[in-house]
């Protein structure tokens, strides 16, 4: 963390020799600090976009001024506990890491960095015997798709998609409408509405080769909020199949996991007096279905719909035949 370290000193130095010197330039600047002039630039920019800092450029005397001399770079102070916090959101931060957004959220704390009273190192290895965190790798997003998804988002553009799906072996051209962005167990998926279509389907942004946004604008659906909440926000995510009503019977030793947790918003739950439990959920797909229910192994018995019952005695027929 030396770099962010020296970051954050050097723009408290610039700031004071701002109010000290007649003539200040990149290039000199750049010299004092060993840095290359676009490395100044960039300071410059963001004490002035992000702290607000009152630098301008006095062309008549080609040097940079601090228009107000009582102007300073006001420190954050944290409390231990606040600190604490901090250092846990940077190790979520990491379980980002190979994705666009690692990035963004390695530069904000780096940014906050510099106005805190003491530069601080934000390793989350100060708490690792603490906290830990499990999240898995999550799939690798390209960064320019990631950019050119947010913008169709944020500006409510058509997007052109190459997406090669599962089982494919080639990517094909997709145009749709950008609805909402989810994270689910670590990886991105894209909530979009194909033109002309009324339902939205999900795309695995790991999936999308390439992305580009056209010059056609749409308006959003009332309907795409509840959309998104059911899709994404709920333990499933639709693959652009239909919901399954899946009612699944599970024995007294794994009821307590399914209790605990809320799989999707229309669950109903029926219990037992042994203690068991029945529960009836939509499922956005078969493969979904399916693969929740074998995960749960001997401890759940489907009990509908007929055709996912079979489905799985054939799968465990099969893994049986193969172990």
């Amino acid at each position: 963390m030396s770099g962010t370290r020296s970051q954050s000193a050097r723009w408290k130095s610039i700031i004071s020799i701002l109010k000290q010197r007649d003539k200040v330039t990149a290039d000199s600047l750049a010299t004092e600090f060993e840095v290359s002039a676009r490395t100044i630039h960039r300071d410059l920019d963001v004490l002035r976009d992000d702290f607000h800092a009152p630098i301008e450029f006095d062309s008549s005397r080609r040097t940079f001024v601090l228009t107000e001399d009582e102007w300073q770079l006001r420190p954050v102070q944290l409390t231990e506990s606040e600190l604490f916090h901090l250092v846990v959101a940077a190790g979520m931060a990491g379980q980002f890491h190979g994705t666009p957004i690692a990035k963004g959220l390695g530069d904000l704390f780096h940014k906050l960095e510099g106005v805190l009273e003491e530069p601080i190192d934000l390793d989350p290895a100060l708490i690792a015997d603490k906290v830990s965190f499990h999240g898995g790798h999550p799939r690798a997003i390209s960064s320019s798709v990631w950019r050119t998804l947010v913008g169709g988002l944020r500006n409510h553009q058509v997007v052109r998609l190459h997406y090669q799906a599962a089982g494919h072996h080639k990517p094909a051209m997709r145009e749709v409408e950008p609805v909402h962005l989810a994270c689910r167990m670590g990886d991105w998926y894209l909530l979009a509405r194909p033109e002309g279509a009324k339902e939205t389907r999900t795309y695995a942004l790991s999936r999308v080769k390439s992305a580009e946004t056209l010059r056609k604008h749409f308006h959003p659906q009332p309907s795409d909020s509840n959309q998104a909440a059911r899709k994404t926000f709920a333990r499933f995510v639709a693959h652009g199949g239909k919901s399954i009503n899946v009612k699944v019977r599970f024995t007294p030793e794994s009821s307590e996991w399914i209790r605990e947790r809320e799989w999707h918003p229309q669950q109903e739950i029926s219990e037992h007096r042994d203690g068991g439990l029945t529960i009836t959920l939509p499922i956005d797909g078969d493969k979904e279905a399916l693969s929740w229910v074998l995960r749960w192994g001997a401890q759940a018995k489907v009990l509908a719909p007929k055709w996912l019952k079979e489905r799985v005695r054939d799968e465990v027929k099969a893994m049986a035949r193969h172990s």
